[in-house]
């Protein structure tokens, strides 16, 4: 196409034209990459090698993109994507198909050792001893399970992680809380990939990784995100859900929380904008070498343990939201909670799985606030909950006093995250991630701004267990907690689970501010407990 028109127009602009043809073709996208099919019946375990630059050179390194959750290698093909700056820039590359690709997501544990073979399939290719990844989200960990775990480490000499939540994420908690879970099952968002990046899952995991002799022998650079797309689209509602500064699906907390890692940079972008060219290339490109000898190599893991304290420190879990969920198999739902006066704003948004579910809100005087669904936003599978129809609203100052939301629609479920902007404030402080079967554990929550605290609400804790069968049991009923309250904390001790896995807490605090006016707020504690060797199931 671009040859007929270059010969009409050539007897019109000479020249000019000419050149300015020729622009056209230099700035076209890249040939597609070839692919290696090593899995005739799917996608796990393919590979790809990009069409090798006219200015390519053995100076600079064999780039292997390594792409996150749900996700597959088109992540890296887009228009002002990572693989058109690197062709452009000279660079030889390579893409993986990890389990994602064919569906459901895996976690480290199988996306790990294929991702070693394919790692040494590429510098095979190519020649090299050693190559650099580049790796989105949770790319990333399941590059370090390929390394640490499987032997790919001699291979690989630099990682730049792009927004990797390597202290897992606080929206997979949410995935499996006893308010999300029903809305989680319809949207088919548990997988053995969501299930791995629940925060005590990665916590045991660093246990078990970041212990191994040679953990810096691959030089590793952590960057994060700072932006979302704004209000009330799939990345608000993660941006509401996540502690501190995140891009929407990863705190910056998680993203810099290797404690090898080396900060390499931080944005105010989105999650999905990480693998923006136009955005990050530029920040990512100095970082990447070439291998070194072996001489060098211990110099450079000398320098990488010197360089290595820099991570993120950690941020206390939020607990000043109302949260309330469940099934609508009965056609309808309802539920009530207070708000205290004083609130400058509160911001809602009730998730369901189908736009014909009605959702309403009733003020204390009686008032019918009907919630229509947002604006679809462009659909990230790496932001959990991204597919959910979102029905929002924001109000300024509103009423004190009992609220009501009523729900009808048939086959669906409702998950609704409200932000109350106002004095009482809710923290889980220095909360474990993991406890050995049986062992006694306490989860302390502090509450500023706030009056005095009931028990009452948090003596109805219930227990799930991520991945389990049957429904959530009340470990009051059981007779596993005690809850003992202060004027502005609560510490509820029980005993863990004699089964390993991983478990979600979660309940409701009841209380009355300075003003004698009730309140409600909602905590969602999730931890491990660990089998005899000290791993999780």
């Amino acid at each position: 196409m671009i040859q007929k028109v270059r010969a009409r127009m050539i007897p019109l602009l000479g020249l000019s034209a000419v050149l300015a043809c020729s622009s056209v073709v230099q700035a076209a996208q890249p040939p597609a990459p070839a692919l290696h099919d090593d899995n005739p019946s799917g996608n796990f375990g393919d590979w790809y090698t990009g069409a090798v630059p006219p200015q390519a050179s053995n100076g600079k390194p064999v780039i292997l993109f390594v792409q996150g959750l749900h996700s597959n290698y088109n992540t890296w093909l887009k228009t002002d994507g990572y693989y058109e700056a690197a062709y452009k820039a000279g660079y030889r590359t390579a893409f993986v198909q990890l389990k994602d690709a064919d569906g459901t997501g895996g976690d480290m544990w199988t996306n790990g050792p294929k991702l070693a073979e394919v790692i040494k399939k590429v510098a095979n290719y190519y020649g090299v001893s050693q190559i650099n990844i580049i790796a989105h989200s949770k790319g990333g960990i399941d590059t370090q399970a390929a390394l640490l775990h499987y032997g790919a480490a001699p291979y690989v000499n630099v990682v730049h992680q792009l927004s990797t939540p390597n202290k897992g994420s606080e929206l997979a908690d949410m995935a499996y809380s006893d308010w999300t879970s029903w809305l989680a099952d319809i949207l088919g968002k548990k997988d053995d990939a969501v299930y791995s990046l629940q925060t005590s899952y990665m916590a045991n995991f660093r246990t078990q990784t970041d212990s191994k002799p040679g953990v810096s022998a691959t030089k590793t650079y952590m960057s994060g995100g700072e932006g979302d797309d704004g209000w009330f689209t799939a990345y608000w509602f993660a941006h509401a859900v996540l502690p501190g500064e995140d891009d929407g699906a990863v705190s910056v907390a998680s993203a810099l929380g290797l404690p090898y890692g080396i900060k390499s940079f931080t944005k105010n972008i989105s999650h999905s904008a990480m693998t923006t060219a136009s955005q990050t290339w530029s920040l990512v490109q100095p970082k990447l070498a070439l291998g070194k000898t072996t001489v060098a190599a211990a110099a450079l893991q000398e320098e990488n343990l010197s360089a290595a304290p820099q991570a993120a420190p950690a941020v206390s879990e939020n607990s000043s939201f109302i949260m309330k969920g469940g099934s609508l198999a009965k056609g309808s739902a309802k539920e009530v909670f207070p708000l205290e006066s004083g609130l400058g704003t509160i911001s809602l948004d009730v998730l369901t799985a189908k736009e014909t579910t009605q959702v309403t809100l009733t003020s204390p005087s009686g008032k019918k606030i009907p919630l229509n669904p947002a604006k679809s936003a462009e659909k990230d599978d790496a932001v959990l909950f991204s597919d959910a129809v979102h029905h929002t609203l924001t109000l300024e100052n509103p009423e004190k006093g009992n609220w009501t939301l009523e729900l009808s629609g048939e086959g669906d479920a409702y998950f609704m995250l409200a932000r109350p902007e106002g004095r009482v404030k809710g923290q889980i402080k220095n909360a474990r991630k993991q406890y050995k079967q049986g062992e006694n554990a306490q989860i302390a929550v502090s509450f500023d701004g706030a009056g005095k605290l009931e028990d009452t609400q948090a003596k109805k804790a219930k227990l799930t267990r991520s991945g389990g069968k049957g429904i959530a049991k009340s470990l009051q009923q059981a007779g596993e907690v005690n809850l003992q309250t202060a004027k502005n904390e609560v510490l509820l001790n029980f005993k863990a689970p004699t089964e390993p896995g991983v478990y979600n807490i979660s309940f409701d605090i009841n209380g009355v501010n300075e003003r004698q006016e009730p309140f409600t707020r909602s905590v969602n504690y999730n931890f491990a407990v660990t089998d005899e060797a000290g791993k999780v199931q």
